[in-house]
């Protein structure tokens, strides 16, 4: 039986705590989002920029330095999580975001506007994995699987909001943006700290990342989690490159539409559906298996896919997101003690970012010969899916783990991995 689970007096302070993470990592997907959706828009009104090469360029170099500072601020407020809390980063990250936001809309400077887009990655990188171990902290196992579920799912609502009213005005979308950042920072005085957190020993020392290395099984253990989500981060890599090989009639701008969209349904229906797998089975493990199988079956089919069959296509694209995020983050929670907790999860999730620049490689290499783009991603997705069964079949059930324990400086250990 996990233990840790918060005891709440009031009731409406344990609802807060719940929605306000919500809500942030609604904002954290909508930053995700709303560059993609208005970067046309914003190089033409800010930088007078109209050429369409130019137009792409720019927003590739900028998109690779907020990539950057999503890293760079998921390994620094990851540590600080351990180290000063967790509720205490989730807010300031929030802050720092939501001034980096609203100073966008005002700036005619090409290098001060990357700038802030860097910033406004570093402010948001580590609100999922950081809210997901508040969660799993605070709650006993079966709530923590169905509130980690319903952050993600706030997350997508987030990613939906931007594709579709991002088009509207580019400005009025960044101040909401940055606005509800401030909002909820002030709102966050309120939220519940991990009372597994607060009672952990101060002589025991916290958020040091050289323990993620310091021996071969940590190394092991850090390589096994990281691949697991490998499958998602090579899927939201290629998937905007499957329309090129399929026979779809239409613009560009109208294919990604459709594609987002069925996307972010399927995504919404594979968050639900893995709250009662997970909870159904108690294993984290059955989740993972079902979505890489199911990954191995619906990622080589693009060419085959008619017009027709399009969205429905995007829906099972969509069905390889959402849960699996959801089940991964739940698993690495468990995997590390509570002086670590946070600066491993939030490693993992740089660390998965950072692989889509190396699917980023991959692909513009496959698509050098377009005549064997099938044949060789064939191989990369068998290649993968092989990884990954290796990987899971190396990863025990922590679905009941004790949240109540510690990494040591001389050996870190840790039963359920």
């Amino acid at each position: 039986m996990q233990s840790g689970a918060l005891k709440i007096s009031d009731p409406k302070k344990y609802t807060l705590t719940m929605i306000l993470l919500c809500i942030g990592y609604f904002i954290d997907f909508y930053d995700l989002t709303i560059f993609s959706a208005s970067y046309v828009n914003v190089f033409r009104d800010s930088f007078h920029i109209y050429e369409t090469a130019e137009i792409q360029q720019l927003y590739l170099k900028i998109s690779s330095y907020y990539t950057f500072g999503i890293f760079c601020g998921a390994v620094f407020f990851g540590i600080m999580g351990d180290k000063i809390g967790r509720t205490a980063m989730i807010r300031y990250c929030i802050l720092l975001y939501s001034i980096a936001m609203i100073l966008s809309v005002f700036t005619t400077s090409i290098p001060l506007f990357t700038f802030l887009r860097f910033i406004s990655g570093a402010g948001l990188a580590a609100e999922f994995a950081t809210s997901s171990v508040l969660i799993n902290e605070l709650l006993p196992t079966k709530h923590a699987t169905r509130y980690t579920s319903l952050l993600y799912f706030c997350g997508i609502l987030g990613g939906m909001t931007a594709t579709y009213l991002g088009a509207i005005s580019w400005q009025a979308m960044y101040l909401f943006g940055g606005l509800s950042g401030f909002i909820v920072y002030f709102a966050r005085k309120k939220i519940c700290e991990s009372v597994v957190f607060l009672n952990l020993d101060n002589k025991v020392k916290k958020g040091n990342p050289l323990h993620l290395f310091n021996s071969f099984a940590n190394i092991m253990k850090f390589s096994r989690l990281l691949m697991l989500i490998i499958p998602f981060q090579f899927l939201i890599t290629i998937m905007f490159i499957y329309p090129r090989f399929m026979n779809l009639n239409g613009d560009m701008s109208s294919i990604n539409k459709t594609l987002l969209t069925g996307f972010f349904i399927g995504n919404l229906i594979s968050t639900i559906t893995c709250n009662f797998i997970i909870n159904k089975f108690k294993d984290y493990r059955i989740f993972v298996l079902a979505n890489i199988l199911l990954f191995s079956l619906v990622m080589p089919l693009f060419i085959y896919v008619p017009q027709n069959l399009f969205f429905v296509y995007t829906l099972f694209l969509g069905l390889l997101g959402g849960g699996l995020p959801t089940v991964w983050i739940q698993i690495v929670v468990k995997s590390y003690g509570t002086n670590l907790r946070s600066t491993a999860s939030n490693f993992l999730f740089a660390f998965g970012r950072l692989s889509g620049i190396l699917f980023n490689l991959i692909i513009s290499t496959l698509l050098l010969t377009p005549q064997n783009f099938h044949f060789n991603v064939v191989i990369v997705i068998a290649t993968i899916v092989s990884l990954v069964l290796f990987a899971l079949f190396k990863t025990n059930n922590n679905y009941n783990s004790n949240m109540e324990y510690t990494e040591h400086n001389e050996m870190i250990k840790n039963s359920n991995n």
